[in-house]
């Protein structure tokens, strides 16, 4: 049942009344500010003359869990303890690394609980988890919507592409593209003692924590992109002041440092997009630069998010449109020129040195640049033995490097290489009417010869 355009209750249960404290599961929004799941439990608890407790839990059996992703995670968990115990409110994080790790932490922190709130997140794991404790819990299970300047509900069916959402869009931008208020808690829950285990967090524990996890340790953790929402604000700082006044241009380039970088920062919530949009509204950037970042931080992202709400196959080929599918059946036999396996895509060993940098770039730092990664996709499409074949490369290695994987960006993203959010192009083998794109045309658009020569420095030992 829907509470309000970002608020759902999960569940009709009773709220308990012998309850200590309220509490919220973090998972997406790892932030404290701009948070309306963090805004809403506060609210309820003050509302209940109640304390909050915040809980933050990290499995070690989740989809391609590395020692990347888990790094990136544990990056953010000491300032986020911090900065809540400033504001009366208890955080607790649990790192459950293997089989031997304690279980049910949230059925147990739940037999305390007036009620939970959690994030509305709508792809990969996260409606599942938020399914499960709905129906385990005997209180009430609130999710929230905390992940666009924008509420989802404000779109009610799945836009066909980004020009029949971008004016809904502009019709309601105005009303929520502004400051959301401080919310403080009224009954402290400092030092409060509560049924679950905690794992203490500190830079210099984080490497031996997550060595100690039953994860994928050939993904290592990135050596340019640390996790945390100050690591996520030194990079939205450099973008505003640096980037971004050429940004219109130079985010084509893949040879310079040209673009936001901080699609992984979005992706895990250490920024929210309302304080990336504002911060960009307010720098000193020529109108087409700030123009085009929010066309993709607001028009693309939403849309991306519009689709994994609605379209229940948003990971999979039966999200594309019937013209795609239409042409996909004519062009399904076609010979494709080269057939990789995913063994060669993964080490980059193919006969083309633009893709094999992109690349290179993925696996080395757990990010690609965007007008490469578009080339990348469009290229596994043409060297797998089908369709199918293609997009599962595609997500697997995506969401096994990618830092900003498993989202609704990086699912749109790559069924755009299939023709999602697109229209039909000119006909060609393989391809059928998908949009088409080639290294040698791509690499003729920047400095190709110096973004190889940079990826490949990624791979080479230290000297």
């Amino acid at each position: 049942m829907r509470i309000n355009e970002r608020v759902i209750s999960l569940n009709d249960n009773p709220v308990n009344g012998n309850a200590r404290y309220v509490l919220y599961r973090m998972q997406m929004y790892k932030r404290l500010d701009d948070n309306h799941a963090l805004i809403y439990a506060i609210r309820r608890a003050n509302e209940l003359k109640l304390p909050l407790v915040v809980y933050e839990g990290l499995k070690y059996y989740y989809p391609w869990a590395s020692d990347r992703i888990h790094t990136f995670i544990l990056e953010g968990v000491e300032e986020k303890r911090a900065a809540f115990e400033a504001l009366g409110i208890r955080y607790v994080f649990y790192l459950q690394r293997d089989t031997d790790s304690a279980k049910n932490t949230i059925a147990s922190l739940g037999k305390d609980a007036a009620l939970i709130v959690t994030d509305d997140y709508p792809c990969f794991i996260i409606p599942e988890h938020n399914r499960r404790i709905a129906e385990r819990s005997s209180i009430p299970v609130f999710a929230v919507d905390s992940n666009g300047i924008i509420p989802m509900s404000r779109f009610d069916k799945e836009e066909y592409a980004a020009y029949t959402i971008r004016p809904k869009i502009d019709k309601l931008l105005d009303r929520y593209l502004k400051p959301l208020p401080n919310e403080t808690v009224e009954v402290s829950s400092v030092g409060i003692e509560i049924d679950c285990p905690e794992t203490l967090v500190t830079g210099d524990k984080i490497a031996s924590l997550v060595a100690a996890c039953d994860i994928d340790h050939s993904v290592e953790p990135s050596p340019i992109y640390h996790g945390g929402t100050i690591e996520g604000r030194r990079r939205l700082k450099r973008f505003v002041e640096e980037i971004l006044p050429d940004y219109d241009k130079g985010r084509s380039k893949p040879d310079r440092d040209g673009s936001s970088r901080l699609s992984s920062y979005l992706h895990f919530g250490f920024l929210s997009p309302l304080e990336i949009a504002l911060a960009v509204l307010e720098s000193d950037a020529p109108q087409e630069s700030i123009n085009a970042y929010l066309e993709e931080l607001i028009v693309r992202r939403e849309l991306s998010f519009n689709m994994t709400r609605h379209n229940p196959n948003y990971d999979s080929l039966a999200a594309l449109p019937a013209w795609v599918q239409k042409t996909m059946r004519e062009h399904a036999d076609d010979e494709r020129p080269f057939v990789y396996s995913l063994e060669q895509l993964e080490a980059g060993e193919t006969h083309d040195e633009l893709w094999n940098a992109a690349q290179s770039e993925m696996v080395a730092t757990g990010e690609m640049h965007n007008y490469v990664r578009m080339l990348w996709g469009k290229n596994v499409i043409a060297w797998s033995p089908s369709y199918e074949v293609a997009f599962e490369t595609l997500v697997h290695l995506n969401n096994k490097y990618c830092l900003d994987g498993r989202d609704p960006n990086s699912y749109a993203g790559i069924l755009w290489c299939f023709g999602k959010h697109d229209r039909a192009w000119f006909e060609r083998p393989v391809f059928g009417l998908i949009r088409y794109m080639a290294s040698h045309s791509t690499g003729k658009k920047f400095d190709s010869k110096k973004y190889i020569e940079w990826a490949r420095t990624l791979s080479e030992p230290p000297a």
